[in-house]
């Protein structure tokens, strides 16, 4: 396993916390360094995924955005960007949603 890529530093996050009047342990500040750490090449590598996927070799917005909701949380989207995404399915993909859309219609029927 490669060694993690040091992204923040414990002495920015222990900066971070005395500029909001608080203190922390040497080891919680080491844990928020090394969770987010963590995350941030996770995300990076997945949102290089989601880019080579499509094609291309750069990391764009919808990217980042994409591997940010996979690695740290959802993020509640609009149906115009719900849409958005989907349209950006294949159309074997778009065929599986459609029917997902239909079953699911028929089976909440009232």
């Amino acid at each position: 396993m490669a060694a993690q890529t040091e992204f923040i530093k414990g002495s920015v996050v222990k900066k971070y916390i005395k500029e909001r009047k608080l203190r922390s342990t040497a080891e919680a500040a080491a844990d928020i360094e090394k969770r987010f750490n963590k995350v941030i090449g996770q995300v990076i590598v997945e949102a290089g995924k989601i880019a080579r996927k499509v094609k291309k070799k750069t990391i764009m917005p919808e990217h980042v955005a994409e591997a940010f909701a996979k690695h740290v949380g959802k993020e509640d989207l609009g149906w115009e960007e719900i849409l958005a995404q989907v349209l950006q399915e294949s159309p074997a993909d778009l065929g599986k949603i459609s029917k997902g859309i239909r079953d699911h219609m028929e089976q909440n029927k009232k």
